[in-house]
């Protein structure tokens, strides 16, 4: 049945909420179930993504000695993982906080709560909006089956008829078949280092590029580009939103700190692997590297791209989703409008999804909530259509918030921390704040230049 009355918001409302169930069990024993290494399998997982496509023209923005920057955000974000790590255990009594959101609700308050679950949404939208991005890019370069034709479409075009194919995965309830087949995504980000430099080895970037478009040009650090590269790298590391809920249901969590250690350095050495696409293309590296292959090698690898995000992004918004919902449910006023919203919807009359898996306390979708949220991520992505900006504006401003700035706020609510561990947190929180205020005045100044033809960075604007 689809939610044609009240009734149906009521229903919802009335059943057992996490926190109720937490009590009944009595404790959360049954609930620790992932050991040390499906952690440290998680967390990695959340940071390797799509962005992984970026990366080498994060390099190109700052020089040579781009590594540099991969090792400072190693720590930065490492240390503020920490932090968050060291606010969850703060809860007096036995019992962890559950979330990241909850977390601020402990140390900040109901507005700190708030503002959290207000960064994360923003931030998990803006993500899926540079998703939207790259699945255009790669749909303009193959135009599957429309070359037969002799026709060809353009990036906004491409981006819109993704969203009509996507859009039903995000309406379903039961994201369990999802979960399954986006774990291909996993090896297909993985390869693409290896791709790139595997293809250099069989063919020999000089056969393809002229030496001289593949030179490395300017300061070996460029300063100025640093706020722009360094929002792109804030997307590469942004994974602490699920942090406190993976330290919930760790069989051991003292061993959380060692999970930051390895997840970390191995992101990190991961990454600068994939810098090397820079070392190769230099001045010609693409924003989406994959472009700088033979065209031979980019079809199969768009092909892999396009369905791995079309697998991915229902996921990605489902935690944004389930917020909303139970916040629309919890207010009279607003549950009673999507009852209106929803009964003059055609989704109204379809058949009830199975019961979620992802949520124990949702039985059925409200689906203007969730067009909604589609609507928010595609005119994101229409608007601002380019991969590297798009990118580089979620990270510096949304993720630098989540993952270095609140984080950073959270523990100096704390008083177990040496002289020294604070100067640090005050340094790393200054930081953030000064890199989102000037990262995102180079990102909207770009952005304008983009549109008027005048930006001079290379190839940012693809």
């Amino acid at each position: 049945m689809g939610l044609d009355t009240e009734n149906d918001y009521h229903s919802l409302e009335a059943l057992p909420s996490k926190k109720d169930i937490e009590n009944k069990e009595g404790s959360r024993e049954s609930m620790k179930v992932l050991g040390f290494w499906q952690v440290v399998f998680t967390v990695t997982n959340g940071m390797i993504g799509p962005v992984i496509l970026v990366v080498p023209y994060s390099f190109a923005l700052v020089g040579v000695h781009g590594w540099i920057m991969y090792a400072f955000a190693f720590f930065m974000f490492w240390f503020t993982g920490h932090c968050l790590y060291r606010a969850q255990m703060s809860r007096p009594g036995s019992m962890l906080y559950q979330s990241y959101p909850e977390i601020g609700g402990g140390l900040l308050g109901p507005r700190g709560r708030s503002a959290i679950g207000l960064s994360i949404t923003v931030e998990l939208i803006g993500l899926c909006a540079a998703f939207v991005v790259i699945v255009g890019d790669n749909l303009v370069k193959v135009q599957p089956l429309l070359y037969l034709f002799g026709v060809e479409l353009n990036k906004t075009s491409w981006i819109l008829a993704f969203t009509a194919c996507v859009l039903p995965t995000v309406l379903m309830q039961n994201y369990g078949v999802l979960a399954d087949m986006s774990k291909i995504g996993v090896v297909v980000c993985f390869s693409i280092p290896v791709i790139v430099i595997g293809s250099h080895i069989i063919n020999p970037v000089t056969n393809y590029y002229a030496p001289e478009d593949i030179v490395i040009e300017g300061p070996g650090f460029n300063y100025e580009n640093l706020p722009l590269a360094l929002g792109i790298v804030s997307v590469a590391y942004t994974t602490h939103a699920i942090f406190p809920t993976v330290v919930a249901r760790m069989k051991h969590i003292e061993e959380f700190p060692r999970v930051l250690q390895l997840s970390f350095g191995a992101v990190t050495a991961f990454y600068l692997l994939a810098g090397a696409g820079f070392y190769l293309y230099g001045k010609s590296t693409d924003p989406q590297i994959t472009f700088n292959l033979p065209e031979s090698s980019q079809l199969l690898i768009s092909y892999a791209i396009i369905v791995t995000i079309f697998l991915k992004f229902a996921l990605m918004l489902n935690p944004v989703i389930l917020e909303l919902e139970e916040i629309a449910l919890k207010n009279p006023t607003l549950r009673r409008w999507l009852v209106q919203m929803d009964a003059r919807s055609s989704f109204s009359s379809s058949k009830a999804a199975t019961t979620a898996t992802m949520s124990p306390n949702t039985k059925r979708a409200i689906p203007s909530i969730r067009l909604f949220l589609v609507g928010c991520t595609v005119g994101t992505a229409v608007v601002v259509p380019y991969i590297a900006l798009i990118h580089s504006a979620v990270g510096i401003f949304w993720s630098t918030c989540v993952c270095v700035v609140i984080p950073c706020i959270l523990a100096l609510q704390l008083r177990d921390w040496s002289s020294f561990e604070r100067m640090i947190i005050w340094t790393l929180m200054v930081f953030g704040i000064l890199i989102m205020i000037v990262g995102l005045y180079q990102n909207v100044l770009n952005i304008y230049r983009c549109y008027n033809g005048t930006n001079e960075i290379n190839n940012m604007c693809n």
